[in-house]
């Protein structure tokens, strides 16, 4: 049985001008309830999120081995990836669209529909002169990737405590990693590279298959148990969100406007986006850069890019209770990103020196902070734009990283194929290099939190029991 706990009377200074609460007011208390609901709809988004990112590295990890399948170049295979990328650079405004119209629940419903689609097409694929039916299905699964991507941060503030949003944007980036972890892992041990092109068919049949079987199954637990939003806003922060947009009724693009006026908010795209894009970058040329100095190296280049990823979940996970517990999100982002700096150097170094185990050990160090770093831009995404629709900043935030990971994959593959693996390592220490300073001269700005300092601490009217929602805090607005 939940502890009833004492509740806040508020009246909050905003640009809504707000009225003190010696002023008589018959304005009906706003309720505050956090729902022990919320981790099952964070534990079924990731679910949902792992299924559809898992998708994206399907085809590149296995690069040599899908080249010889289909007969074409390393940069065809190469775009099964980047169509992910370039998919939702185009998409994401119409996605942002629909998700403030429709809400959260149809949104996964529609996304976790077109997974399944996509998904089953790429069946069909199955022939050496069909890998247009990759691209189709691929494209679909892609599609939905612009309705899943941006929604972590609009999760956790629709369903968790101001105490607990970094931890459960975190676990929500936290399904996208397991998602990508699998795919590392899966491509190479399911699919080998058989001298006989019918063995590899038969192998790559049989990854369609389990993704395809998974993403039914995923959808059917959407459309059964994900709900919308709980009736009471979990936090002060959200209900003063609320409140803003029922003030405000405004056109879909003047939030875009304002996003462009931010200046905090505009480095913030641009130094994600270097890192992200150099992420996206290394994974998806990971499968050439290691078999350049580790012949028959598929299945090492699979566990290195499953070494990356998990040691970046458990950095999503540290550096989202980090940020719940001390509230630095300029300290903390600035140490990170030096550290994902030195992380790229040291697996430049030992990939080039051939010694594996240490390309093991970099890997795994490279990937806890650039990876774990995939989360945080989400918090500070939301500090600076508070009190924006969080799935709009966070999809143009995404936007540029894919922009950044399209040209770093396009210029490295060239480099690569003309001049060796050398170059490219020079390219992504340097992409890294310019996101640091960016990230260092950015300036520290916490408007969620501010939002609520103040709804905790100004204008304090009273405290009294609330003997009807347990776990509840009240807050009594007059608008004028």
């Amino acid at each position: 049985m939940e502890d009833k706990s004492q509740s806040e009377v508020l009246t909050i200074k905003d640009s809504t001008k707000i009225t003190k609460s010696d002023e008589s007011t018959n304005v009906e208390p706003l309720k505050l309830k956090v729902y022990k609901k919320r981790w099952l709809m964070l534990i079924i988004y990731m679910i949902y999120n792992g299924t559809n990112s898992s998708q994206w590295i399907e085809y590149s990890i296995i690069t040599n081995v899908v080249t010889k399948y289909y007969g074409v170049s390393s940069m065809m295979v190469d775009w099964t990836s980047m169509l992910f990328l370039a998919i939702y650079a185009v998409f994401i405004f119409p996605a942002s669209y629909v998700t403030d119209k429709c809400g959260l629940r149809w949104t996964i419903i529609i996304g976790a529909g077109l997974n399944c689609l996509g998904s089953w097409i790429k069946i069909l694929s199955v022939q050496p002169d069909r890998l247009y039916v990759v691209f189709i299905g691929h494209s679909i699964v892609a599609l939905a990737q612009t309705l899943v991507l941006p929604l972590p941060g609009r999760l956790a503030a629709q369903w968790f405590p101001s105490t607990q949003l970094s931890t459960a944007t975190s676990l929500g980036i936290f399904g996208n990693q397991v998602g990508i972890a699998l795919g590392f892992l899966l491509g190479p041990v399911i699919v080998k590279n058989h001298d006989n092109l019918d063995d590899i068919g038969k192998d790559l049949s049989r990854l369609c298959w389990i993704v395809a079987i998974i993403g039914t199954i995923v959808l059917a637990l959407v459309v059964t148990l994900f709900q919308n939003e709980p009736e009471l806003p979990p936090s002060e922060t959200r209900a003063l969100q609320k409140m803003n947009r029922t003030e405000k009724k405004e056109e879909f693009v003047e939030p875009i406007k304002r996003l462009c006026r931010n200046k905090n908010y505009i480095m913030l795209c641009n130094s994600y986006g270097l890192n992200i894009g150099v992420l996206n970058a290394v994974s998806t040329l990971l499968n050439q850069i290691f078999l350049a100095h580790f012949e028959n190296g598929e299945e090492d280049a699979g566990r290195i890019g499953l070494a990356l990823t998990l040691t970046g979940m458990a950095g999503s996970v540290s550096f989202g209770f980090i940020l719940d517990k001390t509230h630095k999100f300029k300290q903390t982002a600035v140490t990170v990103y030096f550290l994902t700096f030195c992380g790229q150097i040291l697996f430049a170094v030992f990939t080039c020196m051939g010694i594996k185990w240490m390309v093991y050990v970099s890997a795994t160090f490279l990937g806890y902070f650039m990876s774990g770093y995939l989360a945080m831009g989400y918090d500070l995404c939301t500090e600076y734009t508070y009190p924006e629709s969080e799935n709009i900043p966070a999809g143009l935030l995404y936007v540029t990283s894919n922009i950044y990971g399209i040209i770093l994959i396009i210029s490295l593959e060239s480099l690569m194929n003309t001049y060796g693996d050398i170059p490219v390592h020079i390219g992504l220490c340097l992409a890294l290099f310019l996101g640091f300073i960016l990230t260092a001269i950015t300036k520290d700005e916490q408007r969620r939190q501010d939002a609520r300092k103040k709804a905790q601490y100004e204008e304090i009217a009273r405290i009294e029991k609330n003997d009807d929602v347990p776990e509840t805090n009240q807050l009594t607005y007059s608008i004028t």
